[in-house]
């Protein structure tokens, strides 16, 4: 159980917040709460439970803080708290409003053998639009003040940062394992067995698990290589906390996370922007692409572990396992398609004979399909993905220097996010702001510089100082 430690940090986090808002122009302070508190913040089950609210969590406190200090400063932005695009407003509707029609659909118990899972009632239904209203807090507000070219290089500046503060917590966690969490909440969060990477470990420091930390340290060392190859000062320390953040991510033993490393590293390094949109294209094609291959049967399973097989072993028998429980958990989904089993564990199965769960959720695919159905998954995977698909027909790949030169890589970063979404539950508060600010990117590209708000910075990023190969 959390200590008071976890709740007066919870609870000291909006002095933070309020400060950097004092201090900071309302787009660069919302990167730091956001993501400071991700990354600081106990994970659950540290949370405050308030009457008729969900609990407030460091998902959630950080962008309801946000936005009372955004209110009660009277930070007023000249775009609309609700997203321009008619399409991405449906798909944001039908995100607050399915765990209703969710709850309307389930209000019957669930019966295996003699053990009986809980139907939803109304009250349930509320609560969880509630939490989506929260969680998607960080979104609308990164769309709303952070719609400046500047704010990119923030967004990538921020990310960067907050991976070279996690550095030596990760490296501590490298060879003593998952203690820190722990040690300064009073809980562990995850099994340790789970962080065992050979005679060392995986770190978790205060994340939900070590694929978050892994991608995290991806996603920053992503915009590091990033901010070294637009600006055109200080690169030489920029190269450094590019390597290092490599180096890290290396010794994390992550395989997933090292291998997107040393595909997409060479992809900012060496192209130009219009084969960096067209690689974030395709991966977000791919993400989509897979849960409706899942669905109809046609995924290669059998080849592609064979292939995997040649390569590791080890590797292989997980997938295998993760492949036949996501299986099990779709089939379960497909039996009510639409606005799927909602919550209590409905979209598990059960031993009928024991009483216990026979599954285990791990990508966030077939959680929100299992959940929330088909309309919960197209409108949840819809606004993470129609940010790069509107950078795409506001003509980020036939006109790139109209946009920010940080657009494409952030673009690949998300699109990574997405595609990582399918075998992990890795949907943070960071991929949310990375999903509003690019929108906001896209939405008006015409009127994007790098010095075209109080958010910039005084000096945008520079040419490059070579063509690209590609």
């Amino acid at each position: 159980m959390p200590n008071a430690i976890a709740y007066l940090m919870l609870g000291f986090w909006p002095i933070v917040t309020l400060a950097a808002f004092r201090l900071l122009p309302p787009g660069r302070a919302l990167l730091v709460s956001v993501i400071g508190g991700y990354l600081l913040l106990p994970p659950e089950p540290a949370a405050f439970d308030l009457p008729l609210l969900p609990g407030l969590d460091k998902v959630t406190l950080p962008g309801v803080v946000c936005l009372a200090c955004l209110v009660a400063f009277r930070n007023q932005s000249a775009r609309s708290f609700w997203p321009e695009s008619p399409l991405v407003g449906l798909l944001l509707t039908l995100y607050l409003a399915t765990p209703l029609m969710t709850a309307v659909m389930n209000l019957d118990p669930v019966r295996w053998g003699r053990f009986e899972v809980p139907a939803m009632s109304l009250k349930d239904g509320v609560g969880l639009a509630l939490r989506h209203a929260l969680t998607i807090l960080p979104f609308l507000l990164a769309r709303q003040h952070l719609a400046s070219g500047g704010a990119l290089r923030d967004v990538a500046l921020v990310v960067t940062l907050g991976g070279l503060a996690y550095v030596p917590l990760m490296l501590v966690e490298v060879p003593l394992g998952p203690i820190l969490n722990e040690g300064f909440y009073g809980f562990q969060q995850a099994l340790e067995s789970q962080a065992e990477r050979g005679d060392t470990y995986r770190p978790v420091v205060f994340l939900q698990h070590g694929l978050w930390v892994a991608f995290f340290t991806l996603s920053a060392t992503l915009c590091a290589f990033t901010l070294w190859r637009s600006e055109s000062s200080g690169r030489t320390k920029l190269l450094f906390a590019a390597l290092l953040l490599l180096g890290t991510l290396l010794a994390m033993k992550s395989f997933g996370a090292l291998l997107m490393a040393l595909t997409v590293v060479p992809l900012l390094v060496l192209t130009g922007r219009r084969i960096q949109t067209g690689a974030a294209i395709l991966i977000a094609c791919l993400a989509l692409a897979y849960p409706l291959s899942k669905t109809s049967g046609i995924v290669p399973e059998e080849k592609l572990l064979a292939n995997i097989a040649e390569i590791d072993a080890e590797r292989a028998y997980s997938l295998e396992f993760r492949m036949a429980n996501e299986n099990v958990l779709m089939e379960r989904a497909l039996e009510r398609p639409f606005f799927g089993w909602g919550s209590w564990g409905r979209n598990h199965v059960m031993n009928s004979a024991s009483g216990e769960w026979e599954t285990i959720t791990d990508g966030r695919w077939v959680l929100t399909l299992g959940v929330l159905g088909a309309v919960g998954l197209v409108a949840e995977f819809g606004l993470l993905l129609m940010p790069i698909f509107l950078l795409l027909s506001a003509g980020i790949a036939r006109d790139p220097e109209r946009f920010s030169p940080y657009a494409p890589p952030l673009a690949l970063l998300l699109s990574l996010n997405i595609f990582d979404l399918i075998p992990n539950a890795t949907l943070t508060p960071i991929t949310w702001l990375l999903a509003g600010v690019l929108l906001a990117h896209a939405e008006r590209p015409e009127r994007r510089s790098t010095t075209d708000s109080p958010d910039a910075t005084p000096r945008g990023p520079a040419p490059l100082r070579w063509k690209p190969i590609l």
